[in-house]
């Protein structure tokens, strides 16, 4: 792995960690409705790390994935993901992500984190490593080891983030998203919250942050005092201290 896939890695996983711990509301009782309470929606089972989809699916954010080969074998409200290389096989996932205000607009196994539903970490997280240089940790393609011991509460767990909509465009949600189209090796295609490729991936007037020149991904900041900036303009004050080519702090 080379410098730049190395300094990714370590912003990609300080976000997902920073992420994971924010979330509110109270959770959904009722496995039978969508994510928004309508019935009328596609009720998928839900599963875990302890409770395994029944043979032929697989677990997707929470929810049990069907195998699929067009649109055709999808819900009215799903698509075929044929874009995704991190399975053999291809998977309906939600044309649109869900966003939420609380975890009571997720389902009762999911929380909502940043304005999105994710997969909510389990009370037992099975081990994994957040260490490896290729991404390879131990997770499956959509869920990324989290060194959750940085917080000093709990061990490295695998956590799931919702699935990439059909035309691969993120809801910003609060904090901004960017769907891994191979920016990560070895993972799938699911919304990386915090992260983006350039602003357009970011809530509005906030800017996308490269940690250093050159690089493919970086991550949303508001420009407030402390935040991270590039530039000048990337801060409400017009002022960001850091060296030329690195990433700055706003004054």
């Amino acid at each position: 792995m080379n410098l730049t896939e190395t300094t990714m890695k370590h912003v990609v996983m300080g976000l997902f960690l920073a992420l994971t711990v924010m979330g509110c509301g109270s959770t959904k009782d009722d496995d039978g409705e969508g994510p928004d309470g309508n019935p009328n929606e596609q009720s998928a089972g839900l599963c875990s790390a302890s409770k395994a989809c029944p043979s032929g699916q697989f677990c997707f954010n929470g929810l049990c994935a069907i195998g699929c080969q067009s649109n055709g074998d999808c819900a009215a409200d799903q698509y075929c993901d044929l874009e995704d290389t991190g399975m053999a096989v291809s998977f309906c996932k939600n044309k649109k992500v869900p966003t939420c205000n609380s975890n009571s607009q997720c389902l009762s196994n999911q929380v909502c984190i940043e304005g999105l539903c994710s997969l909510a970490p389990p009370p037992n997280p099975p081990s994994c490593n957040p260490n490896t240089s290729d991404f390879k940790d131990g997770c499956d393609t959509y869920a990324v080891c989290l060194d959750a011991a940085d917080e000093g509460s709990q061990q490295p767990y695998c956590a799931s983030f919702a699935p990439c909509p059909e035309d691969g465009v993120c809801p910003t949600g609060l904090g901004g998203a960017v769907c891994n189209d191979g920016y990560l090796p070895n993972k799938g295609r699911f919304c990386m919250q915090g992260l983006c490729s350039d602003n357009s991936n970011c809530p509005s007037a906030w800017s996308c942050v490269k940690p250093f020149s050159g690089a493919v991904l970086g991550f949303c900041s508001p420009g407030a005092f402390g935040f991270p900036c590039a530039e000048n303009s990337h801060c409400k004050s017009g002022q960001c201290f850091g060296a030329p080519g690195v990433m700055g702090t706003c004054m």
